[in-house]
């Protein structure tokens, strides 16, 4: 996978500090820019901005650390202090010869990630005029995502000094280590803590449970740093020793193979699927497609026929199917027991063929799919889907069952609640899903590639690192956009996605005539599908 990575150099003397950046820019594959926005940003959220920083480096924004922490949040910065271009080029050829690309082994002390949710939610120095009552000049820590109940981790080797469960106080259930070097880290609202005091840890170590007992609004880990003497010899403005956690900190990648859930999926491996018509009928046409562009994977609905079910798997014995199971939620409202009396016998029938994943319902952020109708909210949602999910797990104890899809974008008026509120509101229903369901669509190829239409899916595997994704509907939506290019986007969607972990399957929105005509707008697009298709079987195999 593509890492998300790109270099902030001074303007000044610019063409110089290129210069001195050029091999490990070659060898790493790492874009550069002497402008600190467009580093923050490049392939936002998740991008890692080494910034090299002489004195006085960035005189527009000031202290420039300090800058992307108030612009750009979250954003893992990897710091090189280099005086001069020469300096900076035998730093850089350091890492190359140790294969080192942002310096780990060589920094004196670093912190693996907490938790297994790569999202700052408050980062160090956050809102001053609250935590001024305190005598502090800020937030004296950084607050990570971490659902209640998950995983917490010993950030680095160290010993306990304190493990303390009175949920009462500021940080509620706390847990604080003594590191190398003088460090102590504070783990603190937790639910549950798993060492005690006098215990040695491992960096990557399970210590606790998350929770937000103490001081706090919402599940998180509150996680600070300290270093004996920081405050005494100036190296900090806080109190007590408290020091800005941020620059130590190891995004998960560098650790996710350890804690990487197993699914029995193949590894790095993302099924090439379509999907079929919206009323789960597969036509002769459609055949032909699964058969000329060797798919991998098709979604089907809980409508489709066992005859069909059985010439997909004549074509390709091996192909994975997964069902979208749905009805009419726009006109009335279904209880989570109406709901699966209407559709257990679809859902027998399918399990009974073998399938194990299932999608529940689609797009419930919008109002022709539920919203306004059965839920007014996200929460409201969540409690319907987890409703779902409590009456059919007993009853199909092998089945898979999806978190569904939402349609990505902010709120229109009567017909879309804005899809992250939605997903803030129904995070509790995510988390007890199987697997969770993204749909994607643009309109241009920088939309294909940089917004939240064309990659929701981002937005999932920040919050849900760990969870199962599938992309069960993404398609380009512009009627204008000619096919052979509409082709090319598609195979290059797929190649995206196609060694990325934790992806399932990505179906595209090419087999369904119907949804053609509503969203890409094809007046002829049983021929023209076919073309689609042999550019995928021609350059994706």
């Amino acid at each position: 996978m593509q890492e998300r990575h790109i270099m902030l150099l001074p303007r000044e003397h610019f063409w110089d500090w290129v210069k001195a950046a050029r091999h490990y820019v070659l060898t790493f594959g790492t874009a550069i820019t002497p402008d600190p926005a467009n580093a923050g940003r490049y392939m936002a959220p998740n991008q890692t901005v080494t910034i090299v920083l002489p004195p006085n480096g960035y005189p527009a924004q000031g202290d420039i650390r300090a800058w992307f922490v108030q612009h750009y949040p979250g954003v893992r910065l990897d710091v090189i202090e280099a005086d001069t271009p020469e300096a900076l080029e035998s730093i850089l050829a350091a890492r190359i010869a140790a294969l080192d690309r942002y310096g780990d082994s060589t920094r004196p002390f670093r912190l693996l990630w907490p938790t297994d949710y790569a999202v700052i939610t408050q980062p160090f120095g956050a809102h001053p005029e609250i935590y001024a009552q305190w005598g502090l000049p800020g937030h004296e820590g950084v607050d990570i995502r971490a659902p209640m109940g998950t995983n917490i981790y010993a950030a680095a080797d160290g010993v306990v000094y304190l493990a303390d469960n009175d949920p009462a106080g500021a940080y509620g259930k706390q847990i604080r280590l003594r590191h190398r070097d003088g460090y102590k880290t504070i783990y603190a609202h937790l639910y549950q803590l798993l060492v005690a005091e006098g215990d040695f840890v491992k960096a990557g170590q399970i210590i606790a449970k998350a929770d937000n007992t103490g001081n706090s609004y919402g599940s998180h880990l509150h996680l600070a740093l300290k270093k004996e003497g920081a405050t005494e010899r100036g190296e900090t403005d806080y109190p007590h020793d408290i020091i800005d956690p941020t620059p130590y900190l190891v995004w998960p990648n560098a650790v996710e193979s350890v804690r990487r859930a197993q699914y029995g999926w193949e590894p790095n491996r993302c099924l090439v699927g379509a999907a079929c018509r919206p009323d789960g009928q597969l036509t002769e046409a459609d055949f032909a497609v699964v058969s000329q562009a060797r798919l991998e994977a098709v979604r089907i609905t809980q409508d489709t026929p066992d005859t069909a079910i059985a010439r997909l798997r004549n074509i390709n014995p091996n192909i994975f199917l997964l069902a979208r199971l749905t009805t009419d939620l726009h006109t009335e409202p279904l209880s989570p027991q109406a709901f699966t009396d209407r559709l257990r016998p679809q859902l027998a029938r399918l399990y009974a063929q073998g399938l194990r994943y299932f999608e529940i319902h689609t797009q419930p952020n919008l109002h022709a799919n539920g919203w306004m109708v059965g839920w007014n909210d996200g929460a409201a949602f969540a409690s319907w889907f987890l409703g779902v999910l409590a009456i059919w797990r007993p009853q199909f104890p092998e089945a898979k069952f999806g978190f569904p899809a939402l349609s990505p974008g902010e709120d229109v008026p009567n017909q879309r609640f804005a899809a992250r509120r939605f997903l803030d509101q129904a995070d509790q229903a995510a988390i007890a899903a199987d697997w969770l369901a993204a749909a994607c669509y643009w309109n241009t190829y920088v939309e294909m590639r940089s917004t939240d239409h064309g990659r929701w899916f981002e937005t999932l595997r920040l919050r849900y690192p760990h969870k199962l994704l599938f992309i069960t509907d993404f398609a380009n939506t512009n009627p204008l956009t000619e096919d052979g290019v509409r082709g090319d986007q598609y195979v290059d969607y797929y190649h995206d996605l196609r060694d990325r972990p934790g992806f399932g399957a990505a179906f595209a929105d090419f087999l369904s005539p119907g949804t053609a005509a509503a969203y890409l707008g094809w007046s002829d697009a049983q021929g023209r599908l076919t073309a689609v298709v042999e550019r995928v079987a021609e350059r994706a195999f």
